[in-house]
């Protein structure tokens, strides 16, 4: 279990990404729901020395009010959110917040896998595993 904070009207947590043998804390995640990919600045990818690679494809997402953003999907060892692990995710590397205030959005593809339980009166994620 991983107690989430609220700021903003929005639930933060922290991830961590694990690739090729690296590893990086991601401070100040959003928890999304309504986000179908998890997306990260591209900056945690440089700051862990990971390039891209032929198997990673540029994807057109669409936000809030209808803007278009494209950013680079990727396959990625394993995403830990507190106890709470998924292995062989592909997330999005790309731009969220065109004032950088945010560092990524954990999206319903990392939520469902991990079989999440979001409790809104403890402000706790947990895994239902």
């Amino acid at each position: 279990m991983k107690k989430l904070r609220f700021k903003n009207g929005l639930l933060y947590t922290d991830i961590r990404l694990v690739h090729e043998g690296k590893s990086i804390m991601v401070n100040d995640v959003i928890v999304d729901t309504g986000t179908s990919h998890t997306i990260i600045l591209p900056e945690y990818l440089e700051n862990m020395d990971v390039g891209f690679s032929e198997d990673d494809t540029i994807v057109k997402a669409s936000g809030y009010g209808g803007s278009i953003q494209y950013s680079v999907r990727k396959s990625i060892d394993k995403i830990c959110c507190g106890d709470i692990e998924v292995n062989n995710i592909r997330l999005d590397f790309g731009e969220i917040d065109p004032y950088e205030r945010v560092n990524g959005l954990l999206g319903l593809d990392f939520l469902r896998k991990a079989k999440v339980i979001i409790d809104l009166s403890d402000e706790t994620i947990k895994s239902h595993i």
